[in-house]
């Protein structure tokens, strides 16, 4: 009796071991599979809306100075680069439609003195819209150094593209550095200080004159 209660219980033992063993693993398993979904899942989900996004522009075929930005990337891109122009608007609408095709026509873009990308918005419009505080239905292009916005173009349905646009975006990282033109300095005109100073010396000078011709006049009346 003795010796079968021993075996009965050693029996109980090994299977009590063996079933913690297969909840240890089974545990390892479901924790290995819910960390894979939060790695694995938004990488699929963001690789499917690139793959979206990049059929949607698939057909504009853009000049050389144009490019569409990679969703994956694009914010990256933008805090990275010294300068960049990017052009936001969700790819749709008769004012998207109107920018893009200068952007597509190659005499026009012979013109543009720089780059322009084109920051299609599809997916997580809010986060966009607020991040760069644009909105998606609107065709905005702004101007960033080092990450950072210095300049801004809205562009409205009844803005003139054909004749103002490429003007325009050259003038944008201009503007953004506050750039004027001076003249050379022999050219110059005189400043206020010195124009002051001209008129004060004249009118002394004038005063003096004036004393010295009073003086001569009394000596030959004497």
């Amino acid at each position: 009796m003795k010796k079968n209660f021993i075996d009965v219980k050693d029996d109980f033992v090994a299977s009590l071991n063996r079933q913690k063993k297969l909840t240890a693993i089974i545990l390892a398993i479901i924790v290995v599979l819910i960390i894979g979904l939060f790695i694995i899942v938004p990488k699929v989900q963001a690789n499917i809306r690139a793959s979206e996004i990049n059929s949607l522009v698939s057909e504009e075929k853009l000049a050389k100075k144009a490019n569409y930005l990679d969703a994956k990337t694009a914010d990256t891109e933008i805090s990275e680069k010294t300068a960049m122009t990017v052009l936001f608007s969700a790819p749709s609408g008769k004012t998207y439609q109107k920018v893009i095709d200068i952007l597509k026509d190659s005499k026009q873009m012979k013109d543009f003195n720089h780059s322009i990308y084109i920051y299609p918005i599809v997916y997580d419009a809010q986060t966009i819209e607020s991040k760069y505080n644009i909105k998606k239905d609107e065709v905005t292009i702004i101007f960033f150094e080092n990450g950072k916005e210095k300049n801004r173009l809205s562009i409205s349905e009844n803005y003139d593209a054909k004749t103002m646009l490429i003007t325009e975006l050259n003038q944008l990282p201009l503007s953004s550095m506050g750039q004027t033109i001076h003249p050379p300095a022999s050219s110059a005109p005189p400043t206020t200080t010195q124009t002051t100073q001209t008129t004060s010396e004249s009118q002394s000078t004038g005063q003096e004159g004036a004393v010295e011709q009073s003086v001569e006049t009394d000596s030959f009346a004497q």
